[in-house]
């Protein structure tokens, strides 16, 4: 499980951190940051995904990752996109932390500074930093590589790896000098570096199982050809009908289909299905229950071909798993809203993670009665309320009681309410 984030000039964020949780949900006013976070999220997670032609840098992340992309164009100054504020003077960092097996705390940090493309990498173990390598332009076309921490790294050994690469091992792995040094001390930086390196790959593993769910989904095609599927749904739920049919049409995934044919019901999409249509096309359908007609999924309403992106990728996905979903809530009426913890909640039962952006009031309403009965403990929820303030983005975390609420409610939504009120209130005959 991700266990916390941290951010530094990157868009909208200035600096920022955030303990996550099996439930995260990012709450407040538009253009506030939350997606931000995603993306940099996204942006690690996706380096792990690009194919072996691609360079694993940030640079490669962002014009070829399966998750964000940036314009490749000589028109468009790629770091513009998403350096805070456009200062390319700083270093853009994302690090991030999990909870690995033996319940440890261990963490990736990745800074590079777009100015003179220097990378400077570190590796956390229980809050404490392991290592930390940095490569720095030493002349106008000379890069050297060298670790900052521990001492015993300095003048005495030098990274392996290209720094440049994202949640690359052999970054951490060193590089002796001729003159030999110490058995001793030899043997002592050996084993830091062994344990910097097996941290990086479990960092690699968890992030390889993140997936991105945009706000900009939906969209299905009455009918697939067969032969072009991927493993993948997609970002924007390209790939349904593949995975749906894939899932339906093998027995080993029964229990899959189970859960996503009971969560399509609850959302309106009765009796789901999937598969061969015949002439080598792929495609989905379900029982509208007030018509008693089944319609190809490409006719359900916008809503339910939203939310059934999401569904898929929660259900399908590992244990193990990282979900980010944007705003889950588009197009669904209050009574669909309320369902969406109680889904959540499902999921993170077969050990998997959520966070998610929402504007939804009722999301956060309905987390109250699975807390009371037990479903979810308030220490499995956290809940970031942002806004953007001169210096960007701001973080605060909310409080949520034994009760399942939220103390104070949300200062955001408090304002709004408050307009409202007044508004109304104003609007009333003189007693």
């Amino acid at each position: 499980m991700l266990s916390k984030i941290k951010i530094g000039n990157f868009k909208s964020i200035e600096e920022l951190e955030l303990q996550l949780a099996p439930l995260t949900i990012f709450v407040g006013p538009n253009a506030s940051g939350k997606s931000n976070v995603l993306e940099s999220i996204a942006i690690l997670a996706q380096t792990t995904r690009l194919e072996s032609s691609i360079t694993r840098s940030l640079e490669g992340s962002l014009r070829h990752g399966a998750f964000i992309q940036y314009p490749i164009s000589r028109d468009f100054l790629l770091f513009d996109f998403i350096a805070h504020k456009k200062d390319w003077s700083k270093f853009i960092t994302f690090e991030i932390h999990i909870t690995d097996a033996e319940h440890h705390d261990i963490g990736y940090r990745y800074a590079f500074r777009p100015e003179d493309q220097e990378v400077c990498q570190a590796v956390f173990a229980n809050e404490r930093k392991l290592v930390e390598a940095f490569d720095f332009k030493a002349a106008e076309s000379l890069m050297v590589s060298e670790f900052l921490y521990p001492d015993e790294f300095r003048d005495l050994v030098m990274p392996a790896g290209e720094l440049s690469y994202m949640l690359t091992p052999t970054c951490f792995k060193c590089v002796f000098p001729k003159p030999p040094i110490a058995d001793q001390k030899r043997q002592q930086i050996e084993e830091i570096s062994f344990e910097a390196q097996k941290i990086v790959k479990k960092i690699e593993t968890a992030v390889r199982d993140v997936y991105f769910i945009s706000a900009i989904r939906g969209e299905v095609s009455p009918f697939v050809e067969t032969g072009v599927g991927e493993p993948e749904l997609g970002t924007h739920g390209e790939r349904i009908i593949e995975i749906l049919s894939m899932i339906f049409g093998r027995a080993e995934y029964k229990h899959i289909a189970g859960k996503i044919i009971e969560w399509a019901s609850n959302f309106g999409m009765k009796e789901l299905k999937a598969g061969y249509w015949g002439r080598n096309i792929l495609s989905s359908d379900y029982m509208d229950p007030e018509l008693r007609t089944h319609l190809n999924m490409a006719l359900a309403s916008q809503g339910s071909r939203q939310i059934l992106t999401i569904i898929t990728q929660l259900f399908w996905s590992k244990p193990g798993s990282v979900i980010m979903i944007e705003e889950p809530e588009i197009s669904l009426h209050i009574e669909a809203q309320l369902e969406l913890p109680k889904m959540f909640s499902e999921a993170i039962k077969e050990g998997k993670q959520v966070i998610v952006t929402t504007h939804s009031e009722h999301l956060i309403l309905a987390l109250k009665p699975l807390i009371v009965n037990g479903e979810l403990k308030p220490e499995d929820v956290a809940i970031w309320h942002f806004e953007k303030t001169e210096k960007g983005t701001k973080a605060e975390k909310l409080n949520l009681t034994d009760k399942g609420i939220v103390e104070g409610w949300i200062p955001s939504y408090v304002r709004a309410e408050k307009e409202i009120i007044e508004e109304w209130v104003s609007g009333l005959p003189e007693a």
